[in-house]
């Protein structure tokens, strides 16, 4: 079963896609378009006959290493003008769904205007197991690439 939660109506956050069902899951939730945030692994090939859009901006959970501005922009280019598109679904994952998925959410968030209190308190109440990790790296980014 597909480990993803909806944080708005439009985007969600959750774990790894690991199976043709769990893309069907998502196909069924609604979601047109996923960013993979794990350097571990590539959805493309799971993903490649299913109709998704896909961005692969893989980054390690390392917990030590900041998260640069250019790894989150990535993500937001891919991302925004999806989610502006009525009718579409952004899904940001990684590996548990825990950091790298939802921080990349939080930035989207953040990048659609949500103030940092909202956006993270709007992510816990949904998904409550997150960890956020890069939450800050995420408020940097947004700030240095002229979305704050």
């Amino acid at each position: 079963m597909a480990d993803f939660t909806f944080i708005t109506t439009r985007l969600a956050t959750g774990a790894a896609i690991s199976s043709p069902d769990d893309v069907q899951q998502l196909i069924a939730a609604g979601v047109t378009h996923v960013v993979d945030c794990r350097a571990e692994f590539d959805d493309g090939q799971l993903l490649a006959s299913s109709g998704l859009s896909y961005l692969w901006n893989g980054t390690q959970d390392d917990g030590v290493h900041p998260k640069p501005p250019d790894w989150f922009g990535r993500s937001l280019a891919f991302a925004l003008p999806a989610i502006c598109v009525t009718g579409a679904k952004v899904y940001a994952h990684c590996a548990a769904g825990v950091n790298r998925g939802p921080s990349t959410a939080y930035a989207i968030m953040r990048a659609l205007g949500w103030a940092a209190a909202p956006a993270e308190a709007q992510i816990r109440a949904a998904r409550p197991q997150v960890g956020l990790a890069y939450a800050a790296d995420a408020d940097a980014a947004i700030e240095a690439l002229g979305y704050a």
